[in-house]
């Protein structure tokens, strides 16, 4: 395993370990070899030293013309915690009867270039653990930390070597840890390792959602999600069952492996289905009405087709496999010059593609059997959805139709009477309410009034008539006077 390039993820791993195990040493659980057998340290007397490898990461750094500090801020320090077990003697005197160092190791020189980073081999596992300080005689538990990894002959290294306990402690690429030691130490390592119970449960989850196609068209196995997620198979089973449990999914012993599958499309639980999970007596009340055998061959299609995709999916590993051998034999075939060496690889050759043309055949008869077991589940659920559905018939639809039709029609009526009414008045006032709504608009808005033209009501003679209503002869009278009394006497007089 090869971390990241980023030098802060190394140093978050680094500080999570170191955190761990010191929390440790308060915890009961917690139990090391001493001069007088296992103990629990939280029993004996603890110094706790803790340093790191700082001052040579700068005189790297320096070397090599690096002088940033914020990149200094991001790398790992190689941090280290010693922890010296001690017990009274005499009750006067204290003596040392164990040894317990957390030592991590960082690829500084990756990290610094900007390289992948390399996993620790055995030299450097071997000069890790050939450097520490030892007491004469007392029990040595060392934990051996690289945020790079270890390589496959570095964690043969996990082992007892005398009085000194190798452990090697590595994070994996799914967020957890990896954590090795020799025989008989496994309640060490489990304390050890920094990821609670529940983390490694979410993880468990979390991989199962990301495969929740593959329980689409079959099912997943418990093993799988246990590589993916570099965790022990038992808990992984464990956690598979209770999901499936709190999902509606089925989970079941298939051919020796754990598979959790959906019975059926998924549209419903097993329980509504008619699944293992149904109660005890809607399970008596489909007996009875002979309703249980579309639910039976459900069940035993589903359970099918998960065996089957899970033989598909390991031929297609097989597949795979021999293509990456087909292509190895080509290369050397390119590269050898001997023909000795040539006759055999074409043999090799040879049966390598006969043997996948068999394994492509297998693939073909798998892929039809899928599918023929998935056509006849996808009847079966059709068939089992129309008789649940409990639709209305003809007579009783036509008859919901036509009382539909009266309400509509009395609706209506009811919004036709409801629009007369509401337009029986133009402006919705009275006559005073308008007269004296004009008296209001004029005495707010006295300039308004003055520039609007007089008009003539229906009280004061009849309807106004603008000038262009006007024809031309009515435009051109003059209005007639009436004279005054004096006028009037003298134009009598002026007649005689």
């Amino acid at each position: 395993m090869s971390g990241p390039a980023d030098p802060s993820w190394h140093r978050e791993r680094e500080k999570q370990i170191i955190e761990h195990v010191e929390k440790l040493l308060g915890d009961s659980r917690l139990s090391v070899q001493t001069t007088g057998g296992r103990k629990h340290a939280i029993m004996l007397a603890r110094d706790v030293m803790p340093s790191d490898h700082e001052v040579e990461l700068k005189r790297m750094m320096m070397q090599k013309g690096i002088h940033d500090y914020a990149v200094q801020g991001r790398m790992p320090l190689g941090r280290e915690v010693s922890i010296t077990l001690r017990r009274k003697r005499f009750f006067l005197f204290w003596s040392i009867v164990g040894d317990m160092k957390v030592v991590c190791i960082s690829p500084w020189q990756d990290l610094l270039t900007g390289q992948d980073p390399r996993p620790a081999d055995v030299g450097d596992v071997k000069a890790a653990l050939d450097r520490l300080h030892k007491f004469h005689g007392v029990p040595q538990t060392v934990v051996l930390v690289s945020t790079s990894g270890f390589t496959e002959s570095a964690r043969d290294l996990a082992e007892q070597r005398g009085q000194q306990i190798a452990i090697l402690a590595e994070p994996t690429a799914g967020g957890g840890w990896r954590v090795k030691g020799p025989a008989g130490e496994e309640a060490l390592l489990n304390l050890i390792d920094p990821e609670e119970d529940e983390q490694k449960r979410q993880r468990v989850r979390a991989e199962i959602d990301k495969a929740k196609v593959e329980l689409l068209s079959g099912g997943v196995s418990a093993e799988k999600i246990a590589q993916r997620a570099d965790l022990p198979l038992r808990m992984v089973e464990d956690e598979v069952k209770s999901y499936a449990k709190e999902h509606g999914l089925s989970a079941r012993k298939l051919d020796g492996a754990l598979l959790m599958y959906r019975e059926g499309s998924g549209l419903g639980s097993p329980a509504r289905n008619g699944g293992s999970d149904m109660p005890f007596i809607e399970r008596l009340k489909s007996l009875f009405s002979m309703r249980g055998e579309t639910e039976k061959k459900i069940t035993l299609l589903s359970e099918r087709r998960a065996a089957l995709s899970q033989q598909r999916d390991q031929g297609f590993e097989e597949m795979a496999a021999l293509e990456t051998q087909e292509s190895q034999l080509k290369e050397d075939f390119k590269n050898t010059t001997s023909n000795l060496t040539k006759k055999r690889l074409t043999s090799q050759l040879l049966q390598l593609r006969k043997d996948l043309e068999r394994r492509q055949q297998v693939l073909g008869m798998l892929n039809q059997q899928i599918n023929v077991v998935s056509t006849h589940l996808h009847n079966l659920e059709l068939v089992q959805q129309g008789s649940s559905a409990k639709l209305p018939d003809s007579e009783e639809l036509a008859g919901d139709a036509a009382k539909a039709e009266e309400v509509m029609a009395e609706l209506q009526a009811s919004y036709e009477v409801a629009g007369s009414v509401s337009a029986a008045g133009p402006s919705g006032m009275s006559d005073e309410e308008q007269a004296l709504f004009e008296e209001l608009e004029k005495e707010m808005n006295p300039a308004k009034a003055e520039a609007a033209p007089a008009e003539k009501t229906p009280a004061q003679g009849g309807a106004v008539r603008t000038p262009a209503e006007k024809g031309p002869s009515v435009a051109a009278e003059v209005p007639q006077v009436p004279d005054s009394p004096a006028k009037a006497r003298e134009r009598r007089a002026e007649l005689g």
